[in-house]
This record gives C-alpha cells, sequence and structure tokens, in this order.
C-alpha cells in the first residue's frame, strides 16, 4: 500500500499542543478510513498509547508518520 503527501516537512502545520490525539482526531488529520488507520496501527507505522480504556495516537508518532511518508516520496 502506498502513501503519499504532498508538501515539504517543514511546511506542517505548527503543533496542536496536543501531545495525544483520540483515533478519530487522529484519522481526521491523516484523512484515512478506520480500517486504513488500524492497518497503520499493526504495521508499527503509528504508536497507539492507552489511558484507562481510552486508545490515544502521540502527536510524535503522526508528525514521523508524515515525515517518512515526503521522505519515500523525495
Amino acid at each position: 500500500m502506498n502513501y503519499t503527501v504532498q508538501g515539504a516537512a517543514e511546511n506542517l502545520r505548527a503543533p496542536t499542543g496536543k501531545l495525544l490525539h483520540r483515533r478519530k482526531d487522529a484519522q481526521n488529520i491523516l484523512s484515512t478510513s478506520n480500517t486504513t488507520f488500524h492497518k497503520l496501527v499493526n504495521e508499527g507505522k503509528l504508536k497507539v498509547v492507552h489511558i484507562g480504556t481510552a486508545s490515544y495516537v502521540t502527536d510524535e508518532s503522526l508528525r514521523s508518520f508524515l515525515n517518512s511518508l515526503e521522505q519515500e516520496a523525495a
């Protein structure tokens, strides 16, 4: 499965101030379906942490994933 991103990594939006994103928020940020999101998690491309029963994606994980897409495209 190929993923692409347009624009330079340094042009990614400034951090939201959030360190953790709920699953649905992360899906919206990446514009991915539920199936694609879970595939990225299962492949280890996104890190999920748990607090109680809630699952979160780290902001660093989202940014690393987007940076890796750009490097693949270069």
